[in-house]
């Protein structure tokens, strides 16, 4: 399973898909006002594992709340955990 754009991504977190995504162990680097996490992920959709990859995350903090200021992510369909 490949999501090819935004709209077939979010299609599929829908309820009633079954569609759950894991993040595990995130590392978080923080110095200052900014900061970034980075986890590794699994997409479960109806209790199988289709996807997997890490998410990263870049933050700021701004007037004492952190904000998100970027998202990237890799992602594969073969060789995750517990596939």
């Amino acid at each position: 399973m490949l999501f090819r754009s935004w709209t077939d991504y979010a299609g599929r977190m829908k309820t009633g898909n079954e569609f759950k995504e894991r993040i595990t162990n995130p590392a978080i680097e923080i110095d200052g006002d900014i900061a970034m996490v980075w986890a590794p992920f699994t997409i479960d959709v109806g209790g199988k594992i289709v996807a997997c990859g890490t998410d990263h995350f870049d933050l700021v903090r701004e007037g004492g709340a952190w904000k998100i200021l970027n998202i990237t992510f890799s992602s594969r369909t073969s060789g995750c955990p517990g596939q």
